[in-house]
């Protein structure tokens, strides 16, 4: 499942073995399989349900996002796909000024917590999610496929973690909740580790 594997991801964004198996082998064959008989099929006929119009169906889906756009901020930027790094931590773009969606968690719209981190800054100054700690509720987060399919999100919180001390579950894990976090760097820089003491993320969900 995606929330088992979701939850060995370190949210540790920069910049900013034993194997084990299952067997599937059948289980052995009885000695003696019990007799059956066949039973006559009674014949029936089935009519609609009255209440199957009423249903509710979720048509909830995601999309690959290609473009961020959050108009609070004035930021518009492309999206890359990034995964995980041999030391386990998530990936990060290496162009500064874009950002990235972690591609083996959920797609931005679907049911689950999509996620899309970015640099805060470089050496050279403001990176993409500079101003992201701007954001307040109810503004909103705009993602574009490559096709031109967009799903709104609504800014309804943000929260700074201790760099190695973030809640993964609730950050990358499955919800039924078409979420989508926007994660970066903050708090003292360690100039020896090179790393930031924090990350902050800010938290949103689809616009109805």
């Amino acid at each position: 499942m995606r929330t088992a594997f979701l939850v060995l991801v370190l949210m540790t964004i920069s910049a900013c073995s034993s194997e084990m198996g299952v067997s599937l082998e059948p289980a052995e064959k009885p000695a003696r399989q019990a007799e059956t008989t066949q039973q006559p099929v009674a014949s029936t006929t089935t009519t609609s349900s009255p209440y199957a119009e009423s249903i509710i169906k979720d048509e909830r889906t995601g999309i690959i996002p290609s473009s961020l756009e959050i108009p609070a901020i004035g930021l518009k930027t492309d999206v890359e796909s990034v995964g995980i790094k041999e030391n386990g931590e998530m990936a990060v773009t290496e162009n500064f000024n874009t950002t990235g969606w972690f591609e083996k968690g959920y797609k931005p719209g679907e049911p689950g917590n999509a996620v899309i981190g970015g640099h805060v800054d470089s050496r050279n100054g403001p990176a993409v999610f500079y101003e992201l700690s701007k954001l307040t509720e109810g503004d909103e987060v705009k993602v574009t496929s490559k096709s031109g399919d967009t799903r709104t999100f609504i800014v309804t919180g943000k929260k700074e973690y201790p760099w190695d001390d973030a809640p993964l579950k609730t950050i990358f894990g499955y919800t039924h909740r078409s979420s989508l976090n926007l994660i970066t760097c903050t708090g003292d820089f360690d100039r020896s580790a090179r790393n930031y003491s924090k990350r902050l993320v800010i938290y949103t969900e689809l616009k109805k």
